[in-house]
């Protein structure tokens, strides 16, 4: 009789183990493909008349390209918390970029994507820039979830004469140095190498997710591009040059799936961290090679990174999900702080407990279940220096700035409050707030309602 309970319970177990293996095959592949200061109109896909991007525009073609894609912050460090953890990134005080060695960073009790994944069997991997912090143990890829990490830490112009600071940049290997000073046009070729090696070492019984950060297109890009994408692809100069090298190699990646046949239940995303460096400090011209017209654009949008308007924080959107996301260009307002909670959704994986999520699921948007007509937003927050400064609610953006010195420009900034409605003026040339002034009062009560600060 013992025996064969024994036999039992073993029995059940192998059923059960089964079961959750051709479950894990079940899931979606996925990889986040982030560009760091890409412009909303970097692409071609997005109205560039010379940076060509035939891969990118491929995929856009056949998935998604959203037009009201909107980052919670246009600077670095915050965004890409949000991104991550789906949380506004003034609930774990990180409100501005920081640099190596910062007390700041990401925090032990924050969830990432990675983190949520792998409570249902993803096996996970970074590659590229963090900017996430790097004084603690936990503050480390590798310790947010990602069972491997390649890359740097932070921007590559971390150096002289760009920034004064002590640190060497380095490529690490999860926690070990690798390469130290790497040439800034090895760096898109180095990532999409390892990025191909992740991939290609993946088993075929268990999804993976990949978070493939790109240093570029942030300045400088004059060393950027491989001199083969600099002497031919001259017609957007050495801008165009490094986004083309990007669109060139994310193609590689497309074939490598396609060869491990798993193309087919893999979910690409492709966006950016921020807007375009149009207003970037003068110590970037310290190398006396950086020119302004290196700096990415934002198309029809006003501002840059570092700003709350359109221009600082709109950014491409690409989604390709074979058989699931139909061929659709998707205007509604979303923001990067979705991602977690719809990869959460596909992924049949537990959203992060006792946590308060800013974004929400928008996948039956992106798969067409649900009509674009109908579908209603929360709320989204443009917050700046950790505190708010913009909120969109459909068409309508009010924003409310104090009077500022920009410390990178030198230039004193005043104090202002707007309205736009972006439907007819996607530009922000007319503040509307005197016509409109009930649509003021209604945005102006949600805009001092946000709570998100640290908790």
């Amino acid at each position: 009789m013992l025996k064969l309970k024994i036999f039992l319970r073993l029995f059940i177990l192998f059923l059960s183990l089964s079961a959750n293996k051709i479950f894990a095959q079940q899931r979606p592949n996925i990889i986040f493909v982030l560009t760091d200061d890409m412009g909303y109109s970097d692409l071609s896909c997005y109205g560039n008349p010379v940076i060509m991007t035939p891969f990118l525009d491929s995929v856009a073609r056949v998935g998604v390209r959203a037009t009201n894609y909107i980052v919670s912050s246009p600077s670095c460090t915050p965004s890409r918390a949000s991104l991550l953890t789906g949380r506004y990134a003034s609930r774990y005080n990180l409100p501005d970029p920081i640099g190596p060695g910062s007390s700041l960073g990401l925090a032990d009790e924050e969830v990432t994507i990675a983190e949520m994944l792998k409570q249902v069997g993803y096996k996970t991997a970074m590659i590229g820039k963090w900017h996430l912090g790097d004084k603690h143990d936990y503050n480390y890829p590798t310790s947010q979830g990602f069972d491997s990490y390649y890359g740097m830490l932070y921007s590559h112009d971390y150096r002289y004469p760009y920034v004064k600071t002590d640190t060497t940049i380095k490529i690490y290997r999860n926690r070990t140095p690798e390469i130290f000073k790497p040439q800034d046009s090895l760096l898109t070729r180095m990532y999409t190498r390892e990025a191909i090696n992740v991939i290609d070492k993946q088993s075929a019984d268990q999804p993976f997710f990949l978070y493939l950060a790109y240093n570029m297109p942030h300045l400088p890009v004059v060393f950027a591009a491989s001199s083969s994408y600099l002497q031919s692809k001259m017609d957007g100069g050495p801008l165009g040059a490094v986004v083309e090298e990007l669109d060139s190699s994310l193609s590689l990646l497309f074939k490598k799936l396609d060869e491990k046949k798993i193309l087919d239940n893999t979910i690409f995303i492709f966006s950016s961290d921020n807007g375009p460096w149009i207003e970037f400090p003068i110590r970037m011209e310290g190398d006396s090679a950086t020119k302004r017209w290196h700096a990415g654009t934002a198309g029809v949008f006003r501002g840059s990174k570092a700003m709350s308007y359109e221009g600082g924080v709109r950014e491409p959107f690409i989604i390709y999900w074979k058989n699931h996301i139909p061929a659709s260009i998707i205007t509604n307002p979303i923001s990067n702080l979705d991602v977690l909670p719809t990869i959460a959704t596909w992924a049949d994986a537990p959203l992060p407990k006792g946590k308060i999520l800013d974004g929400q699921d928008i996948g039956s948007l992106l798969t067409g279940k649900t009509n674009a007509r109908t579908f209603e937003h929360r709320p989204i927050f443009i917050v700046n220096h950790g505190k708010p400064e913009a909120v969109r609610v459909g068409n309508w953006k009010y924003r409310r700035v104090p009077a500022i010195n920009d410390g990178g420009t030198g230039a004193n900034l005043p104090a202002a409050e707007e309205l736009f409605n972006l439907g007819y003026d996607p530009s922000e040339r007319t503040n509307v707030i005197k016509e409109f002034p009930e649509k003021a009062r209604e945005l102006k009560k949600i805009f001092e309602e946000f709570d998100a600060y640290k908790e």
